[in-house]
């Protein structure tokens, strides 16, 4: 049943989303009116969300008892939530380590279309001064070490078309020779990072994995790439990457 929560944001897709959760529920499915008992929406209401979820697939009407259920578009979706789950639980032991290791802020991030988005930080308690790569922190992908390790390693088709620029092209090339990138004063004055890609099993890169901290306590952030680059490539690894693809800077080098 709907409340009144409802109007602090969209009202259509919290009906959308309050159909999708009974459906959900139901083994069997639901008909108009158990969806209309259940989600206290008018029927004609109902019929207009459920032609276009069903135009989407994500629910599907069975013609001979004319129930409807979930459509396998929300499996995909759910697909997709588990890569990044799984991503985040096999690298948390990695980046703690390396943590404790650097005692700085370790981050790992994913790409979300032409951006970056940090889903996951761990550091050492007791930091006096932080830099401001929070989760949820959100970036253009050839800006800072995490966006650019993943670019770096994406087929040029994937790309920015930012690529094509001369000083980020070297500084791309010169990422995937050594399997990190590194960036200072980009995303905060006085802030430094340096990130590796994590590899699929078709060598693809789905996250990044680095550390991130003040330019002072990190004058040379190359000097930590090679630490990083080692973590990123064991949950590489865990997630079925082997290093036989062939792909420009593979990481197995």
């Amino acid at each position: 049943m709907l409340t009144a929560t409802e109007g602090r944001g969209s009202r259509t897709l919290a009906r959308g989303l309050a159909v999708l959760a009974s459906l959900g529920s139901a083994a069997d499915g639901c008909t108009v009116a158990e969806l209309a008992s259940a989600t206290g929406l008018d029927r004609a209401v109902l019929y207009r969300l459920l032609e276009t979820l069903t135009d989407r697939g994500f629910v599907v009407r069975d013609g001979d008892t004319r129930r409807y259920h979930l459509g396998v578009a929300l499996v995909e979706l759910g697909a997709r939530a588990s890569r990044g789950l799984e991503v985040r639980r096999l690298a948390l032991p990695g980046m703690r380590a390396l943590m404790e290791h650097v005692r700085e802020a370790v981050c790992l991030a994913v790409r979300d279309r032409q951006d970056v988005v940090v889903v996951d930080r761990v550091e050492p308690p007791g930091l006096f001064v932080r830099v401001g790569y929070h989760v949820g922190f959100r970036h253009p992908l050839p800006v800072g070490a995490h966006g650019r390790a993943l670019l770096a390693f994406m087929e040029v088709e994937e790309g920015t078309g930012a690529e094509r620029q001369a000083a980020l092209a070297a500084e791309l090339e010169a990422s995937r020779m050594r399997g990190f990138a590194i960036s200072a004063d980009e995303l905060e004055r006085g802030a430094s990072g340096v990130a590796s890609p994590i590899l699929d099993r078709g060598g693809r890169p789905i996250a990044s994995l680095g550390i991130v901290a003040p330019s002072p306590r990190m004058p040379d952030p190359a000097a930590l790439g090679p630490s990083v680059r080692a973590v990123a490539l064991e949950v590489s690894r865990r997630l079925g990457y082997t290093g036989a693809t062939e792909r420009p800077g593979s990481l197995s080098r």
